[in-house]
């Protein structure tokens, strides 16, 4: 069954603009109120969240190089893969902000600036990739090359630097966390 263009925008733009919506909410609403022993395991995400995120970054590299040998359907199972891992993050991400307050950047002063720029571009272009990865897997899976091969031409390079910066907020934010 293919889906019209018109649906697939409406679709994408609609999970485009309610992922920032519940992931803006959640910075607004109180954690939940969990016994302590509960919320203690649940920092156990945040590290999921880095793996999952590394894992992704290097489907993604695996994606490219298959792609590039003309294996088209390891390409398109390895996207596939990336896209499940994304959403896999997104709902574990959710979770952990769902049941737990803001951690804040307790390391040095000196990188303080450094920190928070990679997690502003990463909170910024993780917001843009949606759609970006949406209609370029859309057009893939439909085997619309040209198209495909001209969002990603932009969605890649992006799509990865949002993963990796990801492992790097984890990796400088972690130490944080309380123990």
């Amino acid at each position: 069954m293919k889906i019209s263009d018109s649906k697939l925008r409406i679709i994408i733009w609609g999970i485009t603009i309610l992922i920032p919506v519940v992931v803006t909410l959640l910075a607004y609403l109180p954690p939940l109120d969990l016994a302590p022993e509960t919320a203690a395991k649940l920092y156990v995400l945040p590290k999921i969240n880095a793996f999952i995120n590394g894992t992704a970054f290097l489907v993604l590299i695996a994606a490219w190089l298959a792609i590039r040998s003309k294996k088209v359907a390891l390409h398109k199972a390895l996207t596939s893969t990336a896209v499940g891992l994304s959403v896999l993050f997104l709902l574990s991400y959710i979770t952990f902000h769902f049941t737990t307050a803001s951690t804040h950047f307790c390391g040095e002063e000196s990188m303080k600036m450094i920190y928070f720029v990679i997690l502003i571009t990463h909170i910024l272009l993780s917001a843009a990739i949606v759609p970006l990865v949406l209609f370029t897997y859309a057009r893939g899976f439909a085997m619309e090359v040209e198209k495909h091969k001209k969002l990603a031409h932009y969605t890649w390079p992006l799509w990865l630097y949002v993963t990796a910066s990801g492992v790097i907020v984890y990796l400088m934010i972690s130490p944080c966390y309380p123990a």
